[in-house]
């Protein structure tokens, strides 16, 4: 089923069947079709790198976080592109996380609501062991030229109230079904994921019920997806019933090869180790340095949803070294 089929502003999945937890929907065919919105671009601040990305399909705009190579302060960039990578405005942000994941709900023009990782301190300084880290969501309008600490009034704080949460939440939005799915280090098993309609978190917070999650099911670990453990996680995001991660990481030096980077589909109304699909992409090995995946999101474009992941590019010859993003994406669907 072609993304081109689809309107940007219907919903096109299916009623849902009696033993399903979420609709069931078409997903992304990550081996089909695609193309580019641009490569190797500069961001706001080319000598941090992108970490993760997402849209604002409303207004035409991208939404980056990028983070200082080596940091552990939790500060980050955010920058403003067209969907040309021509970059609009900028915003720092002081105390949030490292950038791993983030979400855009749209508002006003220029100026959406951003959901990302807060509160990055270390819970147990006294282990010399323990590294500072993420611990609940946050909400806060961006606004060009802003300034913005985690503590400061505007910041809506989202502490995590799921019976299986421990630590590191990330958010990522649905753009068709107004949806917020995070990723979390879970009591029950290493990492989970669970799905929320969004209106009940802006009312109720990320609770177990009042309204229930939609679903909850384990992220596979690296050798269930037949991935190693230098297969990184590099981004999560959610579409329907599904929900798509990118995996993989750099090469030692910009002038060796890339190494293998991975789309993965998992199934929100499947359980345990499952796997719905594994595609090594091959996308920008040959074009980029250092290339290393960063960031995947959901566009609504007016022709139909695109599966979209970053890369980061490194040139390393440059003093300091310099950092370019590119994203590419995916547009055909299949049942």
């Amino acid at each position: 089923m072609a993304a081109a089929a689809v309107s940007g502003g219907l919903s096109v999945f299916a009623a849902q069947p009696a033993s399903a937890v979420v609709d069931t929907s078409p997903r992304f065919d990550l081996g089909g079709n695609g193309g580019n919105f641009f490569v190797n671009i500069p961001l706001h601040q080319p000598y941090w790198a992108m970490q993760s990305f997402a849209f604002d399909h409303v207004f035409g705009h991208i939404y980056y976080v990028q983070t200082k190579v080596g940091s552990e302060n939790g500060d980050l960039w955010v920058t403003r592109t067209d969907m040309t990578g021509q970059v609009l405005g900028a915003m720092a942000i002081h105390g949030f996380d490292h950038g791993s994941n983030m979400a855009i709900e749209p508002d006003t023009y220029g100026s959406p609501y951003m959901w990302v990782p807060g509160d990055w301190r270390d819970l147990h300084p006294e282990d010399p062991d323990s590294k500072p880290n993420s611990h609940t969501i946050a909400r806060f309008k961006y606004v060009d030229g802003g300034d913005l600490s985690y503590s400061d009034s505007a910041v809506r704080k989202f502490p995590i109230h799921l019976s299986d949460f421990r630590d590191c939440p990330r958010p990522a939005i649905d753009p068709y079904n107004n949806r917020i799915l995070l990723r979390y280090m879970g009591t029950t098993s290493p990492w989970r994921l669970a799905l929320f309609d969004l209106p009940g978190v802006l009312s109720n917070g990320f609770v177990d019920d009042k309204p229930p999650r939609l679903a909850a099911r384990a992220l596979p670990s690296n050798s269930d997806i037949g991935l190693t453990d230098k297969d990184e996680f590099q981004g999560v995001t959610a579409y329907g019933q599904y929900a798509y991660l990118l995996y993989g990481g750099h090469p030692a030096k910009t002038t060796d090869p890339a190494v293998p980077s991975y789309l993965v589909t998992l199934d929100m109304n499947a359980a345990g180790s499952s796997v719905k699909e594994v595609f090594p992409t091959h996308a920008g090995d040959t074009l980029l340095p250092g290339r290393e995946p960063q960031g995947i999101a959901v566009y609504r474009s007016p022709t139909g949803p695109q599966l979209a992941f970053g890369f980061s590019s490194k040139y390393d010859s440059d003093t300091p070294v310099q950092f370019r993003s590119t994203i590419f994406y995916k547009t055909d669907l299949k049942t």
